[in-house]
């Protein structure tokens, strides 16, 4: 989904397609499924948390999140701080944008703390426009007329004059060169704003503090870094990585993956 799910799901029909090039600045990709035939027990896929929002719009059977019913045709894939579990059944199909870090405040137009972790639009953007947009897009006869009307629709949003501020794509882009290790005062002054006044700027535009979107950096770092690794090795991550010690890297790992360090890398290779 927005946070892709991870990249195994050629069974899904998974596709990525990318934005024109004026929404690009915004636009990270769409994504597709469709499988040819339905699913007849669920198949779960994990959506890690990455600070990025999208948008879903499903024309096949009813999804579960978390083991929750998403009974909405339209959902929103919030800013995410924890792992979540998405679950697939029946008649696979679903279109969906993903936005760049900071890059759905224009479209969305509200402020985005309120939207963090959560799944339900419909009645935050208005339910009968987006169900409208909803029957075009199911009745538009090929991917590509799908795409081209979604554009329309995200472009349209953009007309309504909600800007993004410009330090945010700056300071985001800092924080990822840093993998997530910038102490946040630092990076108040080298934009030259107040800790306070940046934390409310990425709480509205963001959907996550300057502080949680770096330990969300932090934690994917490590664990892309331990789908590498082997069991014997992962004692010694803590410290490459950047970490004050093992203690505080198991915590942090452990609170936005769902398991300790140990138990996903052992998952990972006994899967």
């Amino acid at each position: 989904m927005q946070q892709p799910l991870e990249p195994i799901l050629a069974h899904l029909g998974f596709q990525l397609i990318p934005p024109s090039r004026y929404l690009s600045p915004y636009v990270r990709s769409y994504w597709y499924f469709q499988r040819a035939t339905p699913l007849l027990s669920y198949q779960d896929e994990y959506m890690r948390p990455l600070g990025r929002f999208g948008i879903g719009f499903n024309f096949g059977d009813p999804l579960r999140l978390d083991a929750q019913a998403i009974t909405e045709p339209i959902f929103l894939d919030g800013v995410n701080t924890i792992s979540r579990k998405m679950s697939f059944l029946g008649h696979v199909e679903l279109l969906g944008v993903s936005f760049h870090e900071g890059g759905a405040f224009p479209f969305l137009g509200i402020p985005l703390i309120e939207l963090q972790n959560a799944i339900s639009l419909l009645d935050a953007l208005g339910r009968t426009n987006l169900l409208s947009l909803h029957s075009r897009l199911q009745e538009a006869k090929s991917l590509p007329a799908r795409i081209h009307l979604l554009e329309e629709w995200l472009l349209s949003c953009l007309l309504l004059g909600k800007k993004r501020n410009g330090l945010i794509p700056a300071s985001l882009n800092r924080l990822r060169e840093r993998e997530g290790h910038l102490p946040i005062p630092e990076l108040a002054q080298e934009f030259s704003i107040s800790q306070r006044q940046l934390e409310r700027l990425y709480q509205n535009q963001v959907g996550v503090s300057p502080k949680q979107y770096s330990q969300l950096l932090r934690v994917e770092t490590a664990r892309l870094a331990l789908k590498q690794m082997n069991e014997s090795s992962s004692a010694s991550l803590a410290v490459e990585l950047g970490f004050y010690d093992q203690s505080h890297f198991i915590r942090e790992f452990s609170a936005v993956i769902g398991l300790t360090p140990y138990a996903y890398m052992k998952r990972k290779h006994s899967g």
